[in-house]
C-alpha cells in the first residue's frame, strides 16, 4: 500500500506538488507540525527543510498554502515587492522586519505554495496579541507605529491633493457600497440613510456631528482640500495577529517583524495603519469599560481633555504613547501640520471598519460609529469648517425582534422559596399541564429601538379577550428570585469559564450556559409577560439589559471562534468575550434586583459580583490558567 504523503492535509493536489518539490530540489522536508492561521483560510504548516547547498544547511520553515479567494491569492507577489521596496534604497528595514520568502511561490491551481522564514529567525517570536495584557504593551505598540513611519517611510510620497471626504473614501474601500456589512448595519440597525448630512447620536441635546458615513456629494467633508495627503509604504491590515514580536517581556521593543502582507501597498495613505493598530488594542479593552469610561475615552481619542480617571492606566498610555508615535518623524518634515487633520478622518474610516464588523456587539459597534462621527466632527473644527444643518436623531442600534415570541407564563421554572404562601395545590406541579404558548406576532421595525417590556406591553393588547390576565396584587415576588437564580447559575458558569486554559473552553461547557441563557430569557420574557404593567420605566430597562445580556451571552456561546479548529489568537479572543459576555450579564442582573433582594444571592452570587468588579482593568485571562506559547 502507498504510504500517504505527510501533506494530506493540505489536500491532494499540493500534497502531491510538494513531493515533488523536494525531490526536484534535493530539499527534503521533515516533522511537519500544523499551526493555526489568522482566520484568512490559508493552511501552515512548521517543517524542517534540508537545503541543497555545499554545507547542507538545515531550518525551519513555514509552508502556507494561501486562500485562492481576495487579497490571499496576491499575498506572494505582494510580500515579494514590499521586501524589493527599499526606503532611500536601504534594505534594512524588510530585512529585518518583514518575514522572508526563502523559495519561489508555487501555483496549485488558483492558489499558491509559499515557503517563508520563522520571523526574525527565531522560534520564541509570538503575535502581538498574546502580549496584550502585559506591561510593555504600550512601549511595544508606540515602537512599531514609529518605525513603520520612521524606519519604512523616510521617503514618504505625495501624488496630489484631494478633499478630506475622498480620503476617509479611499481607506474605506468598498465598505459603503449598498450590500456591504457597514452600509447594511447602519441602514437597518440605526435607521440612518448613507445621505443624511447630520446627525444627532444617541439624544436630541447631542452637538450635531456629520453623518461619518456621508462621503459622496455635497457632503460636510467634501468641502475642505488636503493639500498634501501622505502616501507611502504600508501593511494594510496591521492587526496584533499579523505583528510577531519577541516572547520575553525584557526583550528588544524595537524586534518585531511583520506576517501577511496580502494587502502592502507602495503608495497607500500612512495614517491608516498605526490607527488601524491602535483602534485593535481599543477594542480589545472596550468591553470592560462602562459607559462613562467609554466616554472618556472617545475624548482622549478625538484629542479633547478629560480627566480619564475611569480610563484603564495601560490603555491610557497605550492611546498617548501611539499618537505620539510619529512626532519625530514629523519634525523633520515642514508638512507635519498635515498629519493631524489626517489622523482624525483616518480615525473616521477605521473606526467605521470596526463598526461593520459582525463579531463585535450592538453596543461596541454603535461606540465605534460614534467615535467616526466625533472624529469627523473633530476634523471639521480643526479646519475651521464646522458648519451643521439639520440634524437628524440617531438614537442608538435598534435589536431585532424574533419572528415569533413563545410566552408561557405558567410553565416559567421558579426556586422552590419563590412559591407563594397560597399556591397549595392537590396534584404535584411537574403533573400540570402547561398552557398552550401564546404567537405574539413581531412588531414592525421602527427607526427607535424599543425596550423588551414595550413589545410586552403591545403584545398584551393582541391577546385574545379569554386569555387571563393575573391581577398585579396577586402577583408572587418571583421576579427577584429569578434574577437571583441567574446571578447564582451563572455565576457558576463564570467560574468554571475562567478556570480552563485560555482557548480550551470544552463544547459541554459551551452546550450548558447557551441553554442556560437560552432558559432564562423564556423564563424572564414569560415574567415580564405577566406583570408588564406593574413595572416603573427604570425596572423595565434593567430588566431590557438582562434579556439582552442573555441573548448576547448566547450569541458568544455559539462563536464558532471558539472551536478548537481554529487559530490560537482567534479561540483566545473568543474565549476572553465569553468571559467579558458573562460577567456583564451578571452585572446586569445584579443591578435589575430590587436592592432589599440583593443580600439573597450569597454564594456564587457573591463571587460572580467580585468577577464583575474592577473590571475595567483585571486582566481577562482566567487567573492561573496556562497562557500558551503562541
Amino acid at each position: 500500500m502507498e504510504r500517504p504523503s505527510q501533506f494530506a492535509k493540505f489536500g491532494a493536489r499540493a500534497a502531491a506538488l510538494l513531493d515533488r518539490w523536494q525531490q526536484q530540489n534535493h530539499r527534503p522536508l521533515t516533522a511537519p507540525a500544523w499551526l493555526d492561521t489568522g482566520g484568512s483560510g490559508a493552511s501552515l504548516a512548521s517543517v524542517f527543510v534540508r537545503d541543497s547547498d555545499p554545507g547542507r544547511t538545515t531550518r525551519r520553515m513555514i509552508i502556507k498554502l494561501c486562500s485562492p479567494d481576495g487579497d490571499s491569492s496576491m499575498e506572494p507577489g505582494r510580500l515579494i515587492a514590499a521586501r524589493r521596496s527599499l526606503p532611500n534604497g536601504d534594505s534594512s528595514f524588510p530585512r529585518a522586519h518583514l518575514v522572508e520568502q526563502l523559495y519561489d511561490p508555487m501555483p496549485v491551481d488558483d492558489a499558491w505554495l509559499m515557503f517563508q522564514g520563522f520571523a526574525g529567525n527565531d522560534e520564541t517570536m509570538v503575535t502581538l496579541s498574546t502580549i496584550l495584557r502585559q506591561r510593555r504593551m504600550p512601549g511595544v505598540a508606540a515602537q512599531i507605529a514609529r518605525s513603520l513611519l520612521a524606519d519604512w517611510n523616510p521617503d514618504e510620497k505625495w501624488d496630489g491633493e484631494m478633499t478630506a471626504a475622498a480620503f476617509v473614501s479611499e481607506l474605506l474601500d468598498r465598505r459603503l457600497e449598498p450590500e456591504e456589512p457597514l452600509a447594511v448595519w447602519v441602514r437597518d440597525k440605526l435607521g440612518l440613510d448613507l445621505e443624511t448630512a447630520w446627525i444627532r447620536p444617541g439624544r436630541s441635546n447631542a452637538a450635531s456631528l456629520p453623518n461619518p458615513v456621508h462621503v459622496t456629494g455635497s457632503c460636510p467633508l467634501a468641502e475642505h482640500t488636503l493639500d498634501y495627503p501622505m502616501r507611502g509604504r504600508a501593511h494594510g491590515d496591521l492587526h496584533p495577529g499579523n505583528i510577531m514580536v519577541p516572547k520575553e517581556p525584557d526583550a528588544d521593543i524595537g524586534r518585531y517583524v511583520l506576517i501577511d502582507l496580502s494587502r502592502f501597498d507602495e503608495q497607500a495613505l500612512l495614517a491608516r495603519d498605526p490607527m488601524h493598530l491602535l483602534l485593535c488594542l481599543v477594542a480589545d479593552f472596550l468591553p470592560h469599560l462602562s459607559d462613562d469610561a467609554r466616554a472618556e475615552l472617545l475624548e482622549l481619542l478625538v484629542g479633547r481633555d478629560t480627566p480619564g480617571l475611569l480610563i484603564p492606566q495601560g490603555l491610557a498610555r497605550t492611546v498617548d504613547e501611539v499618537r505620539k508615535a510619529p512626532d519625530d518623524w514629523l519634525r523633520q518634515r515642514t508638512i507635519s501640520g498635515q498629519w493631524p487633520g489626517q489622523w482624525l478622518l483616518s480615525m473616521q474610516a477605521c473606526a467605521l471598519m470596526f463598526t461593520a464588523r459582525a463579531r463585535y456587539d450592538a453596543r461596541d459597534r454603535w461606540w465605534f460609529f460614534r467615535l467616526a462621527a466625533e472624529a469627523a466632527g473633530a476634523y471639521l473644527r480643526s479646519v475651521d469648517a464646522y458648519e451643521p444643518g439639520e440634524a437628524v436623531l440617531v438614537p442608538g442600534p435598534r435589536e431585532a425582534e424574533p419572528a415569533v415570541v413563545e410566552a408561557v407564563a405558567a410553565a416559567v421554572k421558579l426556586p422552590q422559596q419563590a412559591a407563594p404562601p397560597d399556591a397549595k395545590r392537590e396534584t404535584k406541579p411537574e403533573s400540570q399541564t402547561a398552557p398552550d404558548p401564546v404567537r405574539i406576532p413581531a412588531p414592525a421595525p421602527t427607526p427607535v429601538q424599543e425596550s423588551v417590556a414595550s413589545a410586552l406591553a403591545a403584545a398584551d393588547e393582541s391577546l385574545p379577550d379569554s386569555a387571563p390576565k393575573t391581577p398585579a396584587q396577586k402577583l408572587p415576588d418571583t421576579l427577584p428570585a429569578l434574577l437571583i437564580d441567574l446571578r447564582n447559575t451563572f455565576a457558576d458558569r463564570l467560574g468554571e469559564v475562567r478556570e480552563y486554559d485560555a482557548g480550551s473552553v470544552t463544547a459541554r461547557t459551551l452546550g450548558l450556559i447557551r441553554e442556560q441563557a437560552d432558559r432564562g430569557q423564556a423564563d424572564l420574557k414569560a415574567l415580564l409577560t405577566s406583570r408588564h404593567d406593574t413595572l416603573g420605566e427604570e425596572a423595565r430597562d434593567r430588566l431590557d439589559a438582562v434579556l439582552g445580556r442573555l441573548t448576547h451571552v448566547t450569541e458568544v456561546a455559539n462563536d464558532p471562534g471558539l472551536s478548537y479548529e481554529q487559530p490560537f489568537f482567534v479561540r483566545d479572543l473568543a474565549h476572553r468575550m465569553l468571559v467579558i459576555a458573562l460577567a456583564e450579564l451578571l452585572e446586569s442582573t445584579r443591578q435589575a434586583t430590587p436592592d432589599h433582594q440583593a443580600g439573597e444571592a450569597g454564594g456564587a452570587g457573591e463571587a460572580g459580583e467580585a468577577a464583575v468588579a474592577g473590571q475595567a482593568t483585571d486582566p481577562i485571562r482566567p487567573e492561573g490558567a496556562r497562557t500558551p506559547s503562541g
